[in-house]
């Protein structure tokens, strides 16, 4: 069975403890003042039986608490702090039994008061308020961090007297480490030490954000159990003599510890870390001294968030800079992936990369040292798996990135941040191994004991002996600062990205609009054309009639000719400009049925009898029908008409299907096509070859690669000069109108 420890660690309910610390009694009362709980120890301190006081009255023990027995001063004091819907208790209120002064500390719990009650006297013996403000004086005398956090301990040690003091900072994954002390010239340094995430697992350090200061007086005493008429346990979170875990006694006993103290470090509403004070025989401090150490803690805090944010701010300084880089890239480049030249040095440079990687619309452009192809396209792929995420941050990446095998050197840092959501689009950045020793208060790992029935559980330590452990395969991690730029240049990204596209638009919308003028002019003047070619042929026809001179005969059918060709182009122009106009009106096509009308309408008007059509295979499409007749007519009449000259012409046309798209090869044996002349055929009034030897207009390919852009098709060409040509047409399985 694999045992997680801080896991384990982190379900222990240590909220409900069910009991309290000896040194103090607790009453729970509800909103009327009748007792639900009650200490074992204040029922045998008091005198009066635990099942006299349940139930009844806290007045009943208004005596006990050296009040008269009408007193009704515990309402009367939470009536007074609850007067703006928001209670504020004024902590602590002193009472006293016989002649011992008391503290009377009052905190809500859900619907009930807790009612802590805690000796007065204490093992301090001057008043830490007394030395406070030249304490804190002393603590700040210096802007380094370091030097104020070693100031800090040598200020609370005098002001509480505890035997060790220390500073302990929690790393990102929970666990702590010491990075000040001060301590009594006796003991060991702990000084750089680090201690697993399961010695202060996840719920006791949102408690150490609760209750700012936590006290146990002795570790070596036993809780007070707490009695009730009901079976449902006192939350005691707000409570300050809430009762200490087992596991953290044990803990504490095997540290040789016999009271322990801690202050809360709260950064922006997260817990930083504790000022942490062990002593070595028991010893008690009341609630004013506590609340003396708290504001050293609060102050503390404060420092430490200025000098955090100093530091935050003075790295988003730096790289603030790249980010201004991105955007000049961006909006003088037409490509994107161009900002990776632009700015990846720049990039590298600021967030302390080894390597840079755009992965954009399926191509990869990097800067550095990258991993190879596949395994940037599975860091892409994740995006899909962690739909939640915007980024990935890993700094052991043998670790995290399970599915891909990364050099454990070079890759062991990666960030990763996606661009839009849905897409595999990102950028990544990569850190080589950063290869460290972290010295350990025993070893961690070693955390599970079995029992007589030789079964696991969790243990604390026995042994905290200096462990060493030598770390690799990991990078320093990236910072909070690096990820908010990291996305900020992705949010530059997107937003060039979004620029383009708006631009493209708006281009395609201009040209829509210039095709549509230019197709109906085509059309106007086309159109208007045919009446004048119309009325020149009749009278070059009439002047042949009524001429008797050979030379004005032969003049005027040349006029003839003439116009007839010019008529059979402004024909054609016609048809083209048509095509932009025509609505696309899709449906299945069978194919075998419209070659077939192609291949006998062309064999009977055949100029050569040898000429031989082949069929092989002629699958579906789906398109315009007499679009597609259009097409496919005007690319095999070409193949027929410039393959005519030879002994046998040859055309065949082979179709073929896969799950993408479904291509149609035309390929004939005729005189084929320069490479100068490729790039041509398809533009209008473009024709190959001898003009004076085959006929046509130039304008059948240009109709033809209209309607296929129609289609979201494309038609391309290969061929040799002299040895026939290939036309090749491929339509996709999805047809864009």
């Amino acid at each position: 069975m694999e045992i997680n420890p801080q896991e384990w660690c982190s379900k222990e309910p240590i909220h409900i403890p069910g009991g309290v610390q000896p040194h103090g009694m607790l009453i729970a009362i509800d909103k009327t003042g009748v007792v639900q709980y009650v200490s074992e120890n204040l029922a045998v301190a008091s005198g009066i039986p635990a099942h006299e006081i349940l139930g009844n009255n806290v007045r009943l023990l208004s005596e006990f608490f050296g009040k008269k027995a009408s007193s009704n001063f515990v309402m009367d004091l939470i009536e007074l702090a609850s007067q703006d819907e928001q209670m504020r208790p004024l902590n602590p209120y002193a009472i006293r039994m016989g002649d011992t002064p008391f503290n009377l500390i009052i905190t809500q719990s859900d619907s009930l008061y807790i009612l802590d009650i805690e000796p007065e006297e204490s093992n301090l013996f001057e008043d830490p308020q007394n030395l406070v403000g030249a304490s804190l004086s002393q603590m700040l005398a210096d802007r380094d961090l370091d030097t104020i956090l070693e100031n800090t301990v040598v200020q609370i040690r005098k002001v509480i007297g505890y035997d060790r003091v220390m500073i302990y900072k929690f790393h990102r994954d929970g666990h702590g480490e010491v990075v000040a002390e001060d301590y009594a010239m006796e003991l060991e340094s702990w000084l750089g030490l680090h201690y697993p995430a399961a010695d202060i697992p996840a719920q006791a350090r949102e408690l150490y954000k609760v209750n700012l200061v936590r006290l146990i007086a002795d570790v070596g005493s036993s809780p007070a159990a707490l009695l009730s008429n009901n079976d449902a346990p006192l939350n005691l979170t707000g409570s300050s003599l809430r009762a200490v875990s087992p596991m953290h006694i044990r803990y504490l006993k095997n540290m040789n510890v016999a009271s322990s103290f801690s202050v809360s470090i709260i950064v922006d509403g997260a817990l930083w870390g504790l000022i942490a004070c062990h002593n070595y025989s028991p010893r008690f401090i009341n609630f004013r001294q506590r609340e003396t150490a708290k504001l050293i803690g609060q102050v503390l805090s404060s420092c430490v968030g200025m000098r955090d944010q100093e530091a935050v701010q003075k790295e988003r300084i730096k790289l603030q800079g790249i980010i201004m880089e991105v955007t000049r890239s961006l909006q003088h480049n037409d490509r994107i992936p161009a900002l990776v030249d632009d700015c990846g040095e720049e990039i590298l440079r600021g967030f302390r990369a080894s390597g840079f990687v755009l992965y954009f619309e399926g191509g990869i452009y990097s800067v550095g040292n990258v991993p190879t192809a596949d395994q940037i396209e599975q860091i892409a792929n994740q995006f899909a798996v962690v739909d939640d995420h915007s980024y990935i941050r890993s700094n052991k990446a043998m670790r995290d990135f399970t599915f891909t095998e990364f050099d454990n050197v070079s890759f062991a840092g990666v960030l990763s941040c996606r661009l839009t959501h849905g897409i595999k689009d990102c950028l990544i950045l990569f850190r080589p191994e950063q290869a460290s020793t972290v010295k350990w208060a025993g070893d961690p790992t070693k955390l599970i004991s079995i029992d007589e029935e030789g079964q696991p559980f969790i243990s604390p330590r026995n042994s905290f002996d200096q462990w060493v452990q030598e770390c690799s395969g990991q990078a320093e991690d990236w910072t909070d600062v690096e990820i908010e730029v990291f996305v900020k240049i992705r949010d530059e990204l997107n937003f060039a990205i979004g620029r383009k596209i708006e631009e493209l638009r708006l281009l395609n919308e201009k040209l829509r609009d210039a095709y549509a003028e230019l197709d109906s002019f085509t059309y106007t003047v086309s159109h208007d054309l045919k009446t004048p070619l119309t009325a020149i042929r009749a009278y070059a026809e009439l002047i042949q009639r009524k001429s008797t001179e050979p030379t004005v005969f032969d003049m005027a059918e040349k006029i003839r000719l003439s116009a007839v060709r010019l008529n059979q182009m402004v024909q054609t122009v016609l048809e083209y400009s048509k095509v932009g106009q025509k609505f696309v009106n899709k449906q299945r096509v069978d194919m075998a049925v419209l070659i077939t009308e192609i291949k006998d309408h062309l064999l009977m008007g055949r100029v050569n009898d040898n000429l031989n059509l082949e069929v092989v295979n002629t699958p579906e499409l789906e398109g315009d029908p007499i679009l597609l007749f259009q097409v496919f007519l005007n690319v095999i009449e070409n193949a027929v008409k410039y393959s005519h000259k030879q002994h046998v012409p040859t055309v065949i046309i082979e179709g073929a299907s896969t799950d993408q798209e479904t291509i149609y090869r035309i390929t004939d044996n005729g005189v084929g096509i320069s490479v100068q002349q490729q790039d041509k055929i398809f533009d209008l009034f473009s024709r190959v070859g001898d003009v004076g030897e085959f006929e046509g207009t130039g304008v059948g390919l240009a109709t033809v690669r209209k309607i296929m852009t129609r289609h979201g098709a494309e038609i391309t060409v290969e061929s040799t000069l002299g040895s026939g040509s290939t036309f090749i047409l491929r339509f996709p399985k999805e047809i864009v109108a």
